[in-house]
């Protein structure tokens, strides 16, 4: 009986990491400790069998015993609805979490003003599409389109995609001089000073 019990609740637990290692390949967040992995395993388990107890069929492990003979008894297709609702949760979340619905619902309802992304650098870079000039603390100035960048402002990584540089001329007036290259990574060794975002 508690090999049977331990069978149940390892079984209890699966679907949850595989649901939260799933949602950590779509979502951009902070490294958990082991505690946290194991309390967010044990939410998404508990969402996925309270969704799967509404669905009817069978347990997907069952015992039965026979006189002195125990046997378990495995259901297949119940293991598919809990592996289909393991993947089919997170990518619904990751979804969500990517394109901020659920907060962007919250701040509507005035409940919060907070987005769900980790750093308000992700923030401007997700919901801001467009060129930028990126200006540089020695006065150079860049301009391109960030096809690429890090997810926090700690390492500041952008890649520029079409890249030119921005100089002046005797005039006083701002040039454009194409680098012609395909593009162009900024790492943080560059020093940024501020990135204008230009409207379209």
């Amino acid at each position: 009986m508690y090999t049977f019990q331990a069978l149940q609740v390892l079984i209890f637990l699966i679907p949850g990491f595989i649901a939260a290692k799933i949602l950590g390949v779509f979502i951009v967040t902070d490294e958990k400790k082991e505690f946290e992995k194991i309390i967010e395993a044990i939410v998404f388990s508990l969402i996925i069998y309270t969704i799967y107890s509404i669905i009817p069929g069978k347990s997907p492990i069952a015992l039965n015993q026979d006189k002195e003979t125990i046997t378990y008894l495995y259901n297949g297709i119940s293991f598919l609805k809990l592996l289909l609702l393991s993947l089919f949760i997170p990518i619904l979340m990751g979804w969500c979490v990517t394109n901020d619905c659920h907060m962007k619902f919250a701040r509507f309802l005035r409940i919060s003003r907070k987005t769900s992304r980790n750093s308000v650098w992700f923030d401007v870079f997700c919901d801001k599409k467009a060129h930028i000039i990126i200006n540089f603390e020695d006065g150079r100035r860049i301009y391109g389109w960030p096809q690429y960048y890090s997810n926090t402002p700690k390492e500041p990584y952008i890649f520029l995609y079409n890249p030119a540089w921005i100089l002046t001329d005797k005039n006083e007036q701002s040039v454009f001089e194409d680098i012609n290259i395909d593009g162009i990574l900024i790492s943080p060794n560059q020093k940024i000073e501020s990135i204008e975002f230009l409207k379209e």
